[in-house]
């Protein structure tokens, strides 16, 4: 019994000395010294168009809706050859420099669709795609368009090596006076 005494009070005598170190000390802010000014709220800077993060990476080419989508996100995100590449691989809109000097002055774009429209013929498949798109400028300055798409897709159970995916065949945009909800076409002309 004079053993479990001992361990006992060697344990009690133990945690009596270590709980100050144990113990949280609380802190009271420092009050400002009446010669020294309070500080001050600084609100944070707003950020810029250039420096916002750009929108979560998109590539599907399932579908013209979807192709088109990842096409202006990747215009949105400043990837230029990746928009490019979106194009049928023989039919480019332009050369590379010229497309991608001809989003210099571009800070985003939204886009608005109407419904596509599609036929087959010798082994492809081809649509019509009405839509609105509304471009702001790094100005701020912004600009609603309207148009059409073509898309073309090759037989995928018949295409060889490279694989071509859905393609952008061309697109014809014209500024629109409408507002940005109501300037998608009713429809386009047959692919």
């Amino acid at each position: 019994m004079n053993y479990r005494h001992l361990v006992l009070c060697s344990i009690a005598s133990l945690t009596l000395n270590l709980a100050p170190a144990f113990a949280q000390e609380t802190k009271q802010p420092e009050q400002p010294k009446a010669t020294e000014p309070a500080p001050t709220e600084t609100p944070a800077p707003k950020e810029s168009a250039a420096s916002q993060t750009p929108p979560e990476y998109l590539d599907n080419r399932s579908t013209p809706e979807t192709l088109i989508l990842s096409y202006y996100n990747a215009i949105n995100r400043g990837e230029y050859a990746r928009a490019y590449s979106y194009y049928a691989p023989d039919n480019p809109p332009q050369p590379f420099p010229q497309f991608q000097a001809g989003y210099d002055t571009t800070a985003s774009v939204e886009v608005q669709f109407g419904k596509a429209v599609g036929e087959g013929a010798a082994g492809s498949a081809f649509w019509s795609q009405p839509l609105a798109i509304k471009s702001e400028g790094k100005d701020g300055t912004v600009t609603v368009f309207n148009g059409c798409y073509r898309l073309k897709l090759a037989n995928p159970a018949i295409q060889g090596v490279p694989y071509v995916p859905l393609s952008i065949l061309d697109g014809t945009l014209e500024k629109s006076e409408k507002p940005f909800e109501e300037s998608v076409p009713e429809g386009c002309e047959a692919p």
